[in-house]
């Protein structure tokens, strides 16, 4: 099984953009059988719709509005990828069914973990039900 994950990176290299600080996120594909992944597409984080454009002039870039676009540009990915998250901002997303995970490392670490992760959870969940 492969399933799409969505990282915030300036470089295409590492992890290295905190939430609320980017304006694109690349796009990868994890094969679950052996952690390979590959770069799919970068996508535009969606623009802001007039009364949120105001929000953003008044310097809150990060609320609820900022978290639905994130979760209609994400809506495909199991989890996203950031360097750096605050905990409003987590609950935000996790309302809007994004998997948010702090990942400050490089790129092809941090898929390692997840996936590990993210196989660890199949079991667990196969376990309990």
């Amino acid at each position: 099984m492969a399933y799409k994950i969505a990282v915030a990176s300036s470089d295409g290299s590492n992890v290295n953009l905190q939430f609320g600080k980017f304006e694109t996120l690349r796009i990868y594909q994890v094969r679950e059988s052996d952690g390979s992944f590959s770069f799919l597409e970068e996508r535009k984080i969606k623009p802001l719709s007039k009364s949120l454009a105001e929000i953003y002039l008044a310097g809150c870039t990060c609320g609820q509005g900022f978290a639905e676009r994130i979760s209609d540009t994400v809506e495909d990915c199991l989890y996203f990828l950031v360097s750096q998250i605050g905990n409003r901002q987590q609950r935000l997303l996790k309302a809007n069914n994004v998997n948010c995970i702090e990942a400050p490392y490089p790129i092809d670490k941090a898929v390692k973990k997840l996936n590990l992760y993210f196989i660890n959870y199949k079991k667990y969940e196969a376990r309990c039900s």
